[in-house]
């Protein structure tokens, strides 16, 4: 029995799968790069022309290229106004030409953008040596707004306990910077790189905003303590961080005793139960 009747639909459709495929993929090479790459899709290879309204193409094109655009603008206000528009443009449609997407969620697009930057982007001279970290700190705002935890809920009058093993929310995120980007705007834009690294808390609050918080490098580093401490109580955090430093823990104790009461009270630390 002849089994082409079998297999050529088969083949038919595949083939008309694949060129759809080819079609989108021209299409999108398009958009991403119009001035590079001319659409004209073919209705087979070589035979006949699909002629498409050239205003029509164009309309869809800035559709997508400006959706992109504002999102990115929204995202990072702070440095398209450092940068100015007429670059923020360019930067936009260098993302477009460079990057492959990994994500088919609009919210994730900025962490798509920070890839991008990392390692990607070809910066000019002109652009501020604190591009990246300042990408990173206003994205953050994002990611720990959106971000699925819950953060935890200590009874009302919570004191610090030494011996119990506390946890961190995991919607609060230390973070460390060679910039001072919680301070830079179009005003101190032309700052010089300090000596000293920037440590900062990002968290989300009870009501759901998200707040900024200014850390000494000795708190960032015993937050991120508490972070990987596992099984250990507070006491032996702290006692294992004073020996590395060379200093005596009731020092150490004196000086964070305060602020840790703060974050317990602030639902930013928690025991684990």
């Amino acid at each position: 029995m002849d089994s082409n009747p079998i297999v050529q639909p088969e083949q038919n459709t595949a083939s008309k799968y694949l060129a759809f495929q080819n079609l989108q993929y021209a299409l999108s090479k398009h958009i991403r790069d119009p001035e590079n790459n001319h659409f004209q899709p073919l209705k087979s290879p070589g035979v006949v022309s699909l002629p498409i309204e050239e205003r029509r193409l164009e309309a869809y094109s800035s559709l997508f290229y400006n959706n992109l655009f504002d999102f990115f603008s929204n995202l990072f206000p702070v440095l398209k106004s450092i940068v100015g528009d007429e670059r923020w443009h360019e930067i936009t449609r260098e993302y477009l030409q460079k990057h492959s997407s990994k994500t088919p969620l609009f919210h994730e697009l900025g962490q798509e953008f920070l890839s991008f930057c990392q390692s990607e982007f070809t910066p000019l001279d002109s652009d501020p040596a604190y591009l990246l970290e300042l990408a990173h700190y206003e994205w953050v705002e994002l990611a720990v707004g959106i971000d699925e935890a819950e953060g935890p809920l200590n009874p009302i009058g919570l004191t610090l306990d030494w011996q119990q093993i506390y946890e961190l929310s995991p919607v609060a995120w230390p973070l460390a910077y060679e910039w001072p980007v919680h301070r830079i705007d179009v005003d101190s834009m032309n700052l010089d790189k300090p000596d000293w690294v920037t440590t900062l808390l990002v968290y989300r609050d009870d009501d759901d905003a998200v707040q900024f918080m200014a850390l000494s490098p000795i708190l960032y580093e015993l937050l991120n303590a508490i972070m990987n401490a596992e099984d250990k109580t507070l006491w032996v955090v702290l006692s294992e961080m004073a020996e590395q430093m060379g200093e005596p823990v009731e020092s150490l104790q004196g000086f964070s005793e305060q602020v840790l009461e703060a974050l317990l009270a602030q639902n930013i630390l928690s025991p684990l139960s």
